[in-house]
């Protein structure tokens, strides 16, 4: 039988008050994408390190405490909780689930007295009795011995709330304290729900192959953990460790409530980056409020102007390092269509302006004009040390194509070696020379000799050279080389 609206009460139990001080927040970097897809539940990406004060106030003897203000995503097996004075015990540690709807409730309800409200016709009744069953229907022993089956009902009421259920997630101590009064403690957790990336934003100027780039950075800092943690000491950490994560037990059907999406602009002097183990750790001058359903941007490298940059356009897979597991004979003699890339280049030292650890995070790049920026486009930079070298591919060059053509194949009569002819056409329709680095894969056997080429060329790898082409305003240049391919009699093609 269809059952009506339900309206449930119910007296809470108070938990003894605590107040948060002196919170310090450590939030490695990683899984943002992740955590801004998700919903505040168990077990949910990113990884942050929470350190508070707790204060309680406990009667001596055997007393308990709780708290109530806990993030959904909290992994409850990292749980510690320190007294500061060494004489307190702590006896037990419980975590109760969160309320999560109606019929959970009736479940774990049932065996407790329960008051259930039914209409009838324009009247209603009252039923009193200890609840013994609920699905279709609520099942109650009345106190005259009699079972009655409600098929439908308005509501219902409860004493208190069922052992191990709370309004919301709630951890539980049971203490034993030498004295009466208010105690600190330290309380140290790990959580799920939080993560941080870096943004960086990069302006270039001057021409392409002297360039120089003014080059910032921020990060994005998103709490959707389900608790908010105000005046909070934050610590950005470069660096996503493996975890063997503990979460707290998802119990049935739990409500999932979207985090509203805030951005607070919130700038100050950029961290000092610091040896955090493997990673790098970057603690925040000023403390900040991490509200629940957040995103927050904080200053992380203070702009840097006149960093030595180099725009190059280059054409070709300058990373392959295939080796064919026998010769490649066959001929392609179809001309093959190839996009131009922009990148952009410098080297993270001293010399051109850094020399700091830069985290992972996106880059923005825009071109310094006279009226507004022009963006140039945007790449992701990973982890980058100090004295590394750094390419970002921006996008492809509008006014600039390549077209490939092998012209000639010949395998030897006693088929022990191949020589092939390979043009390159670059077609550059801007108003200025450019040039454009041509990178190609010798992948047809290991073994390779360039007999002649009309570019200079350098070696990237084993399979891999590269040439420099200068491509005049308003035309072409067509590079060509040629290559022989060896190997011994007891390999086949």
């Amino acid at each position: 039988m269809r059952r009506t609206a339900l309206f449930c009460s119910f007296a809470l139990v108070m938990s003894m008050s605590a107040t948060a001080a002196d919170t310090k927040v450590t939030l490695y970097s990683g899984d943002f994408d992740s955590v801004s897809n998700s919903y505040p539940s168990a077990g949910m990406p990113g990884l942050a390190l929470v350190s508070q004060q707790r204060s309680f106030e406990l009667p001596r003897g055997a007393g308990s405490a709780a708290l109530d203000q806990l993030p959904t995503a909290i992994d409850i097996g990292s749980v510690r909780l320190q007294p500061s004075n060494p004489a307190l015990r702590i006896t037990g540690q419980r975590y109760d689930f969160a309320l999560p709807d109606q019929s959970a409730l009736l479940n774990q309800a049932i065996g407790q007295r329960v008051q259930v409200e039914q209409a009838d016709g324009g009247t209603r009744r009252s039923h009193s009795g200890i609840l013994l069953a609920a699905g279709n229907g609520l099942t109650l022993l009345r106190d005259d011995g009699k079972v009655s089956v409600l098929a439908s009902y308005s509501s219902f009421e409860l004493a208190s709330l069922p052992e191990g259920m709370s309004s919301r997630p709630t951890l539980r101590w049971e203490l034993d304290s030498p004295r009466a009064g208010r105690e600190t403690f330290q309380l140290d957790y790990a959580t799920g729900g939080m993560a941080w990336q870096a943004e960086y934003l990069a302006r270039v100027d001057g021409p392409a192959q002297r360039c120089t780039l003014s080059f910032s950075g921020a990060a994005q800092v998103i709490n959707r953990s389900g608790a908010s943690f105000p005046a909070t000491a934050l610590t950005l950490v470069a660096g996503n460790p493996n975890q063997v994560r503990s979460s707290a037990p998802r119990a049935p059907a739990p409500v999932m409530a979207k985090a509203a999406a805030m951005m607070d602009m919130a700038y100050e002097s950029a961290p000092d980056a610091e040896a955090s183990g493997e990673y790098h750790a970057y603690p925040l001058r000023q403390r900040i409020d991490l509200p629940n359903g957040s995103i927050q941007r904080v200053s992380l490298l203070d702009p840097t102007e006149g960093v030595a940059c180099e725009r190059r356009y280059e054409v070709g897979n300058s990373g392959s390092n295939w080796r064919s597991p026998r010769p490649q004979v066959h001929s392609n003699p179809n001309p093959e269509q190839h996009s131009v890339t922009t990148t952009l280049n410098f080297t993270n030292d001293e010399k051109s302006g850094l020399g700091k650890p830069l985290p992972a995070g996106r880059v923005r790049v825009f071109e310094a004009g006279s009226g507004a920026d022009a963006l140039l486009g945007e790449a992701r930079l990973g982890h980058t040390a100090a004295g590394q070298k750094v390419a970002l591919a921006l996008g492809e060059a509008f006014d600039l194509s390549a077209e490939r053509t092998q012209t000639e194949l010949r395998l030897a009569a006693d088929r022990l070696s191949l020589e092939e002819t390979i043009q390159v056409k670059l077609s550059n329709a801007k108003s200025s020379a450019v040039t454009v680095r041509v990178h190609e894969a010798l992948n047809r056997w290991q073994d390779w000799e360039i007999l002649e080429s009309s570019q200079d060329w350098e070696r990237n790898n084993a399979q891999n050279v590269r040439f420099e082409v200068n491509v005049p305003a308003n035309g072409e240049t067509v590079l060509s080389y040629r290559v022989r391919y060896r190997w011994p009699a007891e390999v086949r093609p």
